[in-house]
């Protein structure tokens, strides 16, 4: 597919997998200069088991592992995933681009606070449950999809239908990893903001070739700590070693 070529051709040919793990709930790569994280689809929302060092990847060459991503194997296109993200959520890149960044202890740069006023009077919608969209003051109206829809929710099946014509639509970047992407991108292409969240985005501009207006991701602020959390399974303490990057069209 053209937009997961575009992601995986633009990993440098020279860098190598320098740590790989599957966590308790996230994928996490690292390699010279960087690291990345992806969420993991949860099959029936169950954690993995224990963090699992991926020796097979060591020393191996980024690039084929960031051509996993859109595997068949979930677990396996996370870490793809998070190869991606070792490449492209790096500080130093996002600098160049112009990305906003925060350090973990500052709370901004969540995606509901920053497009709060522009969702005014708007139907919203989002791919995948978030926290705090509810909460959005003023929109319209807010419709959630979920593959494991909870009460209220409209199950994925109905987004051919109900997608097309929401003026703002938020979707989990897990949706990359589960190769649901694409699709979604095409349903929404006359949305007024098209908005990525979460861990698993890549932030890049390739996306706004793709008819994304906002990214909101993440970065590894502080690689030993991300590393040492992931080892121990990663979650809720990944997190306090991991700022936030904001990137809009």
């Amino acid at each position: 597919m053209e937009l997961y070529e575009a992601f995986i051709s633009s990993v440098p040919a020279h860098l190598r997998v320098t740590m790989a793990v599957r966590g308790r709930y996230q994928a996490y790569v690292e390699t010279e200069g960087g690291a990345g994280l992806a969420s993991l689809p949860l099959p029936g929302k169950k954690p993995y088991g224990d963090a699992a060092v991926c020796t097979d990847w060591l020393g191996k060459p980024l690039r084929d592992l960031a051509a996993q991503l859109g595997s068949d194997d979930m677990a396996l296109s996370a870490l793809g995933c998070a190869a991606v993200n070792a490449w492209f959520n790096r500080r130093e890149s996002m600098e160049t681009l112009g990305v906003t960044l925060y350090p973990p202890e500052i709370d901004e740069g969540d995606v509901f606070r920053t497009l709060e006023p522009e969702c005014a009077g708007k139907l919203v919608s989002t791919i995948g449950h978030f926290r705090g969209g509810e909460k959005l003051a003023g929109m319209r109206e807010l419709r959630v999809f979920e593959k494991d829809p909870r009460p209220g929710d409209y199950p994925e099946w109905e987004e051919d239908r109900l997608l097309p014509g929401s003026d703002v639509v938020i979707i989990t970047g897990m949706a990359l990893t589960n190769g649901t992407m694409p699709h979604i991108l095409e349903l929404c292409r006359d949305s007024q903001i098209v908005a990525l969240s979460g861990p698993s985005v890549p932030v890049s501009p390739i996306w706004f070739d793709h008819g994304v207006t906002a990214l909101f991701g993440t970065l590894c602020w502080d690689i030993p700590g991300c590393r040492k959390a992931m080892r121990y399974g990663g979650h809720k303490d990944t997190w306090k070693y991991m700022g936030k990057s904001v990137l809009r069209k």
